[in-house]
């Protein structure tokens, strides 16, 4: 622990929360000093990164065409983190990740209490190659979730997926964690397959609905939601900072 005359003495104090022992513990299924590895890997990467202090200006940029979000909450309170690929906007790989790193930290400050997961949504409708990360990328946002940000995640939907991304999933596939794996839900092709709540094929580990996960409410109309919504990247962004700190803010990590 940093003294406490250090200016970055809070956030690490806020950081270190039983809640944060916990998720790492479980990361490593109870191995003591697994946990204690991973968890000493965290911190010392937080303290150079500082990942809840990025700079929300620095941000914006990556942020103003809608390709990433927070938008409603799932059936369990779960912040909703909505990724449509087709929007891709930047070229600059390091601000991407910190994109996605000033992502996960407003998600979590988005959490309302006794919830410590996000689910991210990513549509792949009318996307193309060109607007998919690269592997370089991918692997490296996947390496700060599982290493750095570990038992965040509740479900990981795919929409609409397109062979590329199938064929980027099947490369990163050995590098993602098992438990992480199986979060991963492939979601029903809506123009295949109609969602019936009185009839309609199961759920299963293959394919899902969103409707069972998603209040209609909470959940675009384009998927089959009630909720109308329009990407605004002012009244969003101001609405974002307003609620997880301008331009950021140090809390407990229950």
């Amino acid at each position: 622990m940093l003294p406490e005359d250090h200016e970055y003495y809070a956030s690490e104090k806020g950081f270190l929360t039983e809640g944060t022992l916990r998720r790492y513990l479980r990361a490593r299924k109870w191995v003591f000093e697994a946990a204690k590895v991973m968890l000493e890997n965290t911190v010392k990467w937080r303290r150079d990164y500082r990942p809840e202090q990025l700079d929300p200006d620095y941000i914006k940029p990556e942020a103003e065409t809608g390709k990433m979000f927070f938008n409603g909450f799932d059936k369990c309170g779960r912040p909703l983190w909505w990724m449509k690929p087709r929007f891709q906007n930047s070229k600059d790989a390091e601000r991407q990740v910190k994109h996605i790193v000033f992502c996960l930290e407003r998600g979590i400050r988005l959490m309302p209490p006794n919830v410590e997961t996000i689910d991210i949504v990513i549509d792949f409708k009318d996307s193309s190659s060109s607007h998919n990360p690269s592997i370089a990328t991918s692997k490296k946002f996947l390496d700060i979730l599982s290493n750095h940000y570990p038992e965040r995640l509740g479900v990981a939907f795919i929409v609409k997926s397109p062979w590329f991304f199938l064929t980027s999933f099947k490369i990163i596939s050995p590098f993602i964690d098992p438990v992480t794996k199986a979060k991963i839900k492939f979601v029903h092709d809506s123009d295949k397959v109609k969602y019936d709540e009185n009839n309609k094929p199961s759920n299963n580990d293959d394919q899902v609905f969103l409707q069972d996960f998603i209040a209609a409410e909470q959940l675009e109309v384009e998927f089959g939601g009630k909720h109308n919504f329009e990407f605004q990247i002012e009244q969003y962004w101001n609405q974002l900072l307003d609620v997880t700190g301008r331009p950021y803010k140090t809390i407990d990590y229950s």
